[in-house]
């Protein structure tokens, strides 16, 4: 497996914090359109560690 780049630690962080922060606004009942824009965050952030890897076999 290749080593992670630091964006894509940041990103898989930021998730990951956006996940917890997430459970806890879930938890204390918050309007839909703020549940609605966290999970979109969280989407991105994770797609964009995903994008961004390391090339694999010179593509």
């Amino acid at each position: 497996m290749a080593k992670l780049r630091p964006l894509q630690m940041r990103n898989i962080a930021a998730a990951v914090v956006m996940a917890i922060a997430l459970v806890a606004y879930l938890i204390i009942g918050g309007p839909w359109w703020v549940v609605l824009i966290m999970v979109a965050a969280i989407a991105l952030s994770i797609a964009s560690a995903i994008l961004n890897r390391p090339d694999q076999g010179g593509r």
